[in-house]
């Protein structure tokens, strides 16, 4: 990459972390231009070389995001080998972009970039899973769907929380697959409360 290119690059990110910052700050309401120019130290004419309005600075973190899942999801190799190296993947990406992911996934669960990131997750999990194509509206396909909605859930929290490594929660999912629901969650259980008494 030259001179030019990462000096580029760096400038947008200090107007995207202008933006965010104050995003947050402001709680959701409209963030200006003026703002965004005064907190990152720019010339306002800066700002329009990198960006036509406000929204698509916004936009283009949301992109960039979901574009970032997608390569950690291209994770290469099979079976267990890819499924560890998938997780490692994730635990980076969330800890590299945490400023936008927990507001953005973990905190407004029910935005529209929320569930468009948990659909990203699921389809390639379930992919992964091997499991049968069933119809959207069979009751295998329900059933099939909540339990990857609540797979994705905890999988989330994981990466937020650390509360069970990413070691813990790759023993849960095979456990899973190769013993069944009940015993895996009884084993879930074992891990959380083995947690709480250290």
């Amino acid at each position: 990459m030259s001179e030019y290119t990462a000096a580029r690059s760096r400038t947008r990110a200090k107007i995207e972390r202008a933006f965010w910052d104050l995003y947050l700050e402001k709680k959701f309401r409209r963030v200006t231009v003026q703002e965004i120019v005064q907190r990152a130290g720019i010339h306002r004419s800066t700002f329009y070389i990198y960006f036509q309005a406000v929204e698509d600075i916004f936009s283009g973190i949301k992109e960039r995001q979901l574009s970032i899942l997608e390569e950690v999801l291209a994770t290469e190799g099979e079976g267990k080998a890819r499924f560890i190296g998938l997780l490692d993947a994730l635990q980076r990406a969330y800890e590299e972009n945490r400023v936008f992911l927990k507001p953005l996934v973990i905190d407004y669960h029910s935005s529209t970039f929320s569930r468009a990131y948990r659909q990203t997750l699921k389809d390639a999990l379930k992919k992964d899973g091997n499991f049968p194509d069933y119809p959207e509206n069979s009751r295998e396909y329900v059933i099939l769907d909540n339990v990857m909605s609540g797979y994705i859930e905890m999988l989330l929290q994981l990466l937020d929380s650390g509360v069970i490594s990413m070691e813990d929660a790759f023993s849960f999912s095979y456990y899973t697959m190769e013993n069944g629901t009940k015993p895996a969650l009884q084993e879930l259980l074992g891990i959380r409360d083995e947690y709480y008494q250290n």
